[in-house]
């Protein structure tokens, strides 16, 4: 059985979009900037991410940060 999924807390994913948009905004492709701009408005708006945005989020974090 696989595991549940677990979100972060927003607080989290907000460091996440700042420090990807600080660390690595000069390599994002498009389609990677409209998703962290996106990310940081639904964020912003107290909404919470789905799992398949939180999952993505996650793998540019991990890619384009130090």
């Amino acid at each position: 059985m696989s595991e549940i999924w677990k979100p972060l807390t927003r607080d989290t994913y907000k460091d996440w979009v700042a420090t990807i948009i600080s660390e690595a905004s000069d390599r994002l492709s498009d389609w990677e900037i409209k998703f962290i701009n996106d990310m940081e408005f639904i964020l912003s708006s107290s909404r919470n991410l789905s799992q398949g945005q939180a999952e993505k989020l996650d793998e540019l974090y991990a890619r384009y940060t130090k």
